[in-house]
């Protein structure tokens, strides 16, 4: 049976259909994000967990501790306290903090999953928070037979952050997980750096052209030359980034990449119009990665990332689309823009670029 995919470009629709849909869990809701955020939007989201787990579905919230005190600051004090609210609703709230497993407190969740029954799963750039639906962002929706492994995945992510031991979940092979048509890729630190051989497959599969769609974008060598190599003979290399992110260095940094891939012939566009967070690659081949991975160093070796692969034209067309309109809210960086950015700029970048393996 095929799995449905549904894209969503707009944060605010994502998350009232995330809200209709877990109204109908019957069985299980397991969601995974980096922060789950004061703010009307969770709450929201909260009163129907709360009704599901009095109901008597099992509710399993998971949120990363950085990213409760870090995504948003303000709401530092408060996120506790909705903490308290759910689990004395009988929700299973889990605060992911990575002990055991060789990780350090650098090895943090940064997944954006939700997972209802067998039947449904949301994923993609987005977290739970007030301030989301003002940034550009791309979400997917599954649809059918998809199977308890995404329920799974959760289990095997908090052995990693409570320091259990793996053969609480046996069987669960990391390197070959799917649900319904779509195979999945994760990021486990210290084990599989699985999303980042997808990128590389995806890249090096093009025939006619590449897109990425990325928040943060400073690619290791292998994967600038991969696309350098594509962009040089003759493949169509698309990059849609956002001009700014919330770690500066970063943007800065990789105007020394960009800059390379358009000498190459690369189309190399910096979002301008706010911060633009999607995660998602794909080929003219209909292959599309799609999920919470930035192509950079932490997420494709350091943090647990989780993406989907799917085979899909028509989302491929869709991708596609929403790329050209967004460029027209963007500025493409050329070989000539690039060199008349005034000296300390560019002399900033490439010292930023030269601290790329630590940023």
């Amino acid at each position: 049976m095929k799995t449905q995919k549904t894209l969503f470009t707009d944060v605010s629709t994502y998350y009232k259909n995330l809200i209709t849909e877990l109204d109908t869990a019957q069985d299980a809701i397991s969601m995974m994000y980096y922060a789950f955020d004061h703010g009307e939007w969770t709450e929201k989201v909260s009163q129907v967990l709360m009704a599901k787990a009095q109901a008597g579905v099992r509710v399993r919230l998971m949120a990363d501790g950085f990213g409760q005190m870090l995504d948003q600051p303000r709401n530092a004090l408060n996120n506790p306290l909705l903490v308290r609210k759910l689990r004395a609703a009988g929700v299973q709230v889990d605060i992911f903090s990575p002990r055991g497993y060789g990780l350090t407190q650098l090895n943090r969740l940064h997944c954006k999953v939700c997972a209802i029954d067998e039947r449904t799963v949301f994923l993609g750039g987005s977290n739970i928070g007030d301030h989301y639906p003002t940034w550009d962002d791309s979400n997917l929706r599954l649809d059918g037979v998809l199977g308890e492994t995404f329920h799974r995945i959760y289990d095997y992510v908090w052995q990693h952050a409570s320091g259990q031991k793996q053969a609480q979940n046996p069987g669960l092979d990391i390197a070959a997980l799917f649900a319904g048509d779509c195979k999945i890729w994760m990021t486990v630190p210290k084990q599989q750096q699985d999303i980042r051989q997808a990128f590389l497959k995806l890249i090096r599969e093009a025939e006619k052209a590449i897109y990425i769609r990325t928040w943060y974008f400073l690619p290791d060598q292998e994967i600038l030359d991969a696309l350098l190599e594509k962009a040089e003979s003759g493949v169509e290399v698309n990059i849609l980034l956002s001009n700014k992110t919330r770690v500066r260095p970063i943007d800065f940094a990789n105007y020394v990449q960009a800059h390379k891939l358009a000498k190459a012939g690369a189309r190399v566009f910096r979002y301008t119009e706010k911060f633009m967070h999607a995660k998602v690659a794909w080929n003219e081949q209909g292959e599309v990665l799609f999920g919470s991975a930035n192509l950079e160093k932490m997420a494709l070796e350091n943090t647990f990332e989780c993406c989907v692969a799917v085979q899909d034209q028509v989302l491929e067309n869709q991708l596609r689309r929403a790329f050209e309109a967004d460029t027209h809210l963007s500025v493409q960086q050329t070989p000539e823009i690039f060199r008349r950015r005034p000296a300390p700029k560019r002399a900033l970048s490439y010292a930023c670029n030269l601290a790329a393996p630590w940023l």
